[in-house]
């Protein structure tokens, strides 16, 4: 008798052991032990919480980020490194955290429209990047550079970046005119001696909105070197009459008598060289 109410006993213990031991089980599989503080989607672009975009709402200040992740964001008491993702200098406070990705200038702008034919994309690249036809310019030729991204006229609420042609610029000339995307009289557009002062709009992609003769002489006309030539004293110009000479022959550290540049950093740089 005794032997079987200790074994009875025993059988017991072990099925109530066994249900704690399940329910112990089913609670750690439906409590997480890790909760992300920002929420789900914090990290991932396509998500409406993704960080970008709360940031954005609160006008691009990323000072509340240092609290937890450091005055550099590399870590700081949250011991998570904003910079594993922003590695360039300043970290998320890089000029292309916002906009921009090879350079400081669009593309992307700040609603990440990357196509030129948008206005805030326009020829950004085009003239920082330079080319074929001259040397970059520098983003100070058109806007004031903020020294960093707290600098007072950054962010001020203003839709735009300022336009703004700085008389310390190489380029100055007096009377240039900027109106929501086209820009008249500048230097850099034949507002020059026996240069044609073209009008030009920020996000025409059209070849002949920078075709050679556009800011000086005449596309219009058949071969490159009569559409280079600016209009002569013959043709009621100011331009001295060539009578058949190469643009090479009076621009030879420019250009040869093919047409082509030997040094772009002698055009549009804001002097006639020779």
């Amino acid at each position: 008798m005794k032997n079987t109410s200790l074994t009875y006993s025993i059988i017991v213990a072990a099925l109530l052991l066994f249900a704690g031991c399940s329910d112990l089980k089913n609670d750690k599989a439906t409590n997480p032990t890790t909760v992300s503080v920002h929420g789900e989607g914090f990290a991932n672009p396509k998500s409406a919480n993704f960080h970008a975009v709360l940031i954005k709402s609160k006008n691009y200040d990323t000072q509340a980020c240092k609290q937890c992740h450091g005055g550099d964001y590399s870590g700081g008491t949250a011991e998570k490194s904003c910079l594993t993702c922003h590695n360039k200098p300043n970290g998320p406070e890089n000029c292309t955290t916002c906009h921009g990705s090879v350079n400081a200038a669009p593309p992307k702008d700040l609603s990440n429209n990357t196509s030129p034919s948008v206005l805030t994309v326009g020829a950004h690249q085009k003239h920082l990047l330079g080319g074929i036809l001259g040397n970059a310019v520098a983003c100070k030729e058109c806007h004031t550079v903020p020294a960093s991204v707290l600098s007072v006229g950054h962010i001020d609420g203003v839709a735009r970046a300022e336009v703004n042609f700085d008389t310390l610029s190489v380029f100055y000339k007096s009377n240039v005119m900027y109106n929501d995307g086209s820009c008249a009289n500048t230097y850099c557009h034949g507002n020059f001696t026996n240069g044609n002062a073209k009008v030009m709009t920020w996000n025409d992609t059209t070849a002949s909105a920078t075709e050679c003769g556009s800011c000086h002489g005449d596309i219009t006309k058949t071969t490159l070197a009569d559409k280079a030539v600016p209009k002569q004293v013959s043709q009621g110009g100011s331009h001295p009459n060539l009578n058949g000479a190469a643009c090479s022959s009076c621009h030879g550290h420019v250009i040869n008598s093919s047409m082509q540049f030997l040094d772009l950093s002698k055009h549009i740089n804001g002097t006639i060289d020779f």
